[in-house]
């Protein structure tokens, strides 16, 4: 293991619930890996930018509501995050 520049302390891997808010509701992604010290919880880029990208998709289709999720589901339907997100990041 690892441990935190900040703390010192030992990063511990876990398996967590994310949960966001946007503008129609919330979602949550369980089954998501995260390295945890005592200061600071770590996640990869690629799966930050995977749920922000599917936030983005729900707020763009006026899906409103709680919306639950396992990060694997998600990483079988979009196996390259950046796909999700450019679209929306492009003006027309």
């Amino acid at each position: 293991m690892t441990h935190c520049v900040r703390c010192g302390g030992e990063y511990k891997h876990m398996m967590k619930t994310q949960t966001a808010s946007y503008n129609g509701g919330s979602l949550s992604v369980s089954d998501f890996p995260v390295k945890q010290c005592e200061c600071d919880t770590v996640i990869s880029l690629s799966d930050g930018v995977l749920i922000d990208g599917y936030k983005l998709l729900l707020e763009r289709h006026g899906i409103i509501g709680k919306v639950v999720v396992s990060l694997g589901k998600l990483k079988e339907r979009y196996p390259r995050p950046m796909d999700l997100v450019l679209p929306y990041g492009q003006t027309r």
